[in-house]
């Protein structure tokens, strides 16, 4: 994803709620079926049920709205889409029903283009919520990108103003800042970012091995097995250490990302 993309045109504060209200009461019967059937089946809502929400939302922007166009033609993506609908969904005017659609409709679209960090956060006997979905984003900050994960209820305005954020924190020059925010359990807007930041990283390694090292009784095993070739008369030299199976199980309890060259580890 990038958020280079065009911004969708729709932005205005005149949303027209009282023709979107008239969509509603039309198209309710079908869109609660479809919401009920993926409650049912603990799935997303179907295509026809996405494209019926947004006819229904786009009535509040109009014919040639972003949202209107996906309603009749199914072809749209998430970003191009996104702005729009969380217009809607943080407007005061916004009742339950059109919050508990646009959570569907925006989880539905970020999971069928496999940006998504799925329901792992959520409560799967409950709908989903924006807030809870964690979207992959390639963030430019003074042109450079840089993966990130941000919940789906984030706009435009809150992606513009995370990028002011992170040339505060120098992100260029921190290379397991990187890395962190690279990790998809990690909601880049957390208000305390760099406290779970200096509180999750272990360290950073030239290579596996000497993460290994760092993170593991490695030295304490190599040591035991030197008093035992000595025990039984075998050249230790002759032994030979397979550390795969080791760096694998130490991804069991850390999460080792490369950057620039270094393995920068973090308590999962």
């Amino acid at each position: 994803m990038n958020e280079h993309e065009p911004r969708p045109a729709a932005q205005s504060d005149d949303a027209d709620w009282r023709r979107l209200e008239v969509a509603h009461q039309r198209f309710n019967e079908r869109i609660t079926d479809g919401i009920a059937m993926a409650m049912a089946e603990k799935g997303e809502i179907s295509d026809s049920t996405a494209r019926m929400i947004a006819h229904v939302l786009g009535r509040a922007f109009g014919r040639e709205s972003e949202l209107a166009n996906f309603g009749r033609t199914g072809e749209a993506n998430y970003l191009s889409l996104r702005d729009e609908y969380l217009h809607l969904y943080s407007s005061p005017s916004a009742d339950a029903y059109v919050r508990e659609a646009i959570d569907w409709l925006g989880t539905y679209l970020v999971q069928r283009e496999n940006y998504g960090s799925g329901r792992q956060f959520m409560n799967e006997h409950l709908p989903p919520k924006l807030d809870k979905l964690l979207v992959r984003t390639d963030l430019y900050v003074q042109g450079i990108p840089y993966r990130v994960h941000l919940p789906a209820s984030v706009d435009s305005g809150g992606t513009d103003a995370l990028c002011e954020e992170l040339i505060n924190l120098d992100i260029e020059k921190d290379d397991a800042l990187q890395a962190f925010l690279s990790l998809p359990d990690v909601d880049a807007t957390t208000p305390q970012l760099m406290e779970a930041f200096r509180e999750a990283h272990a360290g950073s390694y030239e290579n596996h091995e000497q993460a290994l090292r760092a993170l593991s009784p490695l030295e304490d095993w190599e040591n035991e097995l030197a008093d035992w070739c000595i025990d039984h008369g075998v050249d230790f030299e002759a032994l030979q250490w397979n550390y795969e199976p080791l760096i694998e199980r130490l991804r069991q309890i850390y999460d080792l990302v490369e950057v620039k060259g270094y393995i920068h580890a973090f308590a999962s």
